[in-house]
């Protein structure tokens, strides 16, 4: 797991004391390991028809990509779930395996294209951020500038449901055109669902209590937060709200 966030975020150094939050790291599903070795196939092969082969450095990359815990389990995301089960990679010629010859289907370029548009006929905007009961005013201050902005406000604990929340998070992620990612108490699920989101190819807008910034992880320093104070909402109301109609456009909602 370790291995794999690394490959993500180049450059950065660990540090001890950045251990409790590493080990809080969640490990990606099946799907979405199979997302990022497409992703990479796309990386080494972006045109279109192109056939690809393997070497065995690229056999130990791609094991690395997909955060995988052995061999056996890369192959089966190329092979079992990539090329047999969702067709988005050419299943090869007879006698040949998909080591040695493959590319991407149509279908697979389709699918890869919705990944990086996102939920494009979405219009709501996911709101990771800390559940405490202190949280609540900037809560509706977010809530106001996501609705002026012309989308609707999700945030995961306050939706009824019966499933397991790690499963909602998931989901509702994969339903937003946006996510407002709010790091005010350094909480570890907020990096999780940003980053989540940033795999999706979603926008995320970055927020943070001031008097917080002096904390922020070392994977968000270098994004550009909308800073907010408690005495002084109504400006962050109106900062989000200008920042999502900057970067996403305005939403339909009136």
């Amino acid at each position: 797991m370790i291995s794999g966030w690394i490959r993500e975020n180049q450059g950065i150094t660990i540090k001890e004391a950045d251990l409790p939050k590493v080990y809080e790291l969640r490990m990606p599903s099946v799907g979405e390991k199979a997302d990022k070795i497409l992703l990479w196939l796309e990386r080494r092969c972006p045109n279109p028809g192109a056939t690809f082969s393997f070497s065995d450095n690229d056999k130990l990359e791609m094991q690395g990509v997909a955060w995988s815990s052995n061999f056996s389990e890369a192959y089966f995301l190329l092979n079992d779930y990539l090329c047999k089960e969702k067709e988005f990679l050419r299943p090869p010629t007879p006698g040949r395996t998909v080591w040695q010859e493959s590319f991407i289907t149509p279908k697979g370029w389709a699918y890869l294209e919705s990944l990086r548009r996102g939920n494009s006929e979405s219009v709501t905007g996911f709101v990771a951020m800390w559940f405490d009961d202190s949280m609540n005013t900037a809560f509706a201050s977010i809530e106001q500038g996501i609705r002026a902005a012309g989308y609707t406000a999700l945030r995961i604990d306050q939706k009824q449901h019966n499933n397991k929340i790690d499963d909602e998070i998931i989901a509702g992620i994969r339903r937003s055109k946006f996510l407002v990612a709010d790091f005010t108490g350094n909480r570890g699920g907020v990096y999780f669902e940003a980053g989540f989101a940033k795999g999706l190819g979603l926008e995320v807008i970055w927020l943070c209590r001031k008097d917080d910034l002096k904390d922020l992880h070392f994977d968000t320093r270098q994004y550009f937060h909308i800073e907010w104070e408690e005495n002084k909402l109504p400006e962050l109301t109106e900062k989000l709200k200008l920042r999502i109609e900057a970067t996403i456009g305005r939403g339909p909602i009136t």
